[in-house]
């Protein structure tokens, strides 16, 4: 079953910049999405780069290799749960 976003890259991104600039909870009023959506893409981002933002069509599967080296990356920042 494919998914597709609702949102493009580029509107993720201009909502991102916004939110960064302004306030998370505020622009996800101004937009109709949630804070913890924009939370997510912000994220997404900030590890995986604009890749991290493209729709995906099925379900992706992650070698152990790269969930350890994201659990090292997360351990090693100030972002909090």
């Amino acid at each position: 079953m494919s998914r597709k976003s609702k949102y493009s890259v580029e509107q993720k991104l201009n909502i991102l910049n916004e939110a960064v600039h302004s306030s998370f909870k505020r622009v996800a009023k101004k937009y109709g999405v949630n804070e913890s959506t924009i939370l997510t893409w912000y994220r997404l981002y900030k590890y995986q780069g604009i890749d991290g933002l493209r729709s995906i069509r099925s379900n992706r599967s992650y070698s152990k290799e790269f969930k350890l080296f994201l659990v090292e990356q997360y351990q090693n920042s100030d972002d909090s749960l």
